[in-house]
Order: C-alpha cells, then structure tokens, then sequence
C-alpha cells in the first residue's frame, strides 16, 4: 500500500475527469487515480456531514450557523494553501478511483483510495484538519471547472443523508 503524502490535481477537460496524482515529486512511490464526477460530487456531499462530525468549531456552533462556520474554516484552509499552478504533462497509467473512505482517529483524518481491483486500499493518506480543507477545496474546484454541476460555496447546501463518506 503507498503512503500519499503530497497530491497533485489535474483537471482533464478531454477526459472529463480529475487525475489524482499522489507523491508526483516527493520521492515516494508514485500512484495516479481518476476521479470521476460520480464519485467527486458524492465525496464533496459528504465532506458536510464530515466536518459537522469532526470540527469542534462547527458541532458546538449552533445548528443554524453550523454551514456559516464550516464555510470560514474552509476558507481558512484554503488561504493557507500552497498551489503551484504549472501545465502538467504526464502519460502514467492511471486507475480509476471507485470509492474513497474516511475516518477521523487523534484530530487526523486517514483517506483510504480504492479501485476496482482489489477489495483492499492500493493507497493511503494521513491528513490534519486544514490539509483535508485543502484537498476538498481543489476537488471542489475542479468539480466547477468541469462545469459538474457542484455547488457554488461547499458547505452552502443541505447534503442528503443518503450521502455519506466511510
């Protein structure tokens, strides 16, 4: 199983697809994913529930300002992210990612990936607070930038229960 511990997200107009790509320049085995819209649209759904069950911040808020205060510590993360733009060019095969868990243990998040072929995590990433902002604000990004039909503000909508992240 590889260890991400640097992601690099390529938006892919003629695949209509997010290329994930894992350790790109770190040293550290290498692995690229595919997210597909399905599967982006049910994670930044989900990311609500998440954070409501994880953040201090927003679960001791009050009900009506929870939204309000999960959207500001978005922002807060994402100010903080360091991104360089610059064109990408790649041919790595890439698999497509068919399910992403999460779990919350120690004020760390643990994001598993999974394809298709294996009923076991290929890869593996341990994250803090803002760095899982961060990641959600660059999908959520690139869910607008393929024109995917994601809300406008991440935690600006009510999330259906049925969507929940593992």
């Amino acid at each position: 199983m590889t260890n991400i511990g640097s992601f690099t997200f390529q938006f892919d107009q003629s695949e209509d697809r997010i290329r994930l790509i894992g350790n790109m320049s770190n040293g550290q085995p290498r692995v690229d994913f595919w997210l597909t819209r399905r599967l982006c649209l049910r994670i930044l759904g989900a990311s609500d529930q998440l954070v409501r069950q994880t953040s201090k911040q927003v679960s001791r808020s009050a009900p009506e300002h929870r939204e309000a205060v999960a959207q500001f510590e978005h922002e807060q993360a994402r100010e903080a992210l360091k991104v360089q733009e610059a064109p990408l060019q790649t041919c790595a095969p890439a698999a497509v990612l068919h399910r992403l868990d999460a779990s919350f243990r120690g004020g760390r998040y643990q994001l598993s990936f999974f394809t298709g072929e294996s009923e076991e995590a290929v890869a593996v990433s341990v994250l803090n607070y803002a760095e899982l902002h961060q990641v959600l604000h660059l999908l959520h990004r690139g869910s607008q930038a393929l024109d995917w039909g994601a809300p406008e503000q991440l935690f600006d909508t009510q999330v259906p229960a049925s969507q929940t992240l593992q």
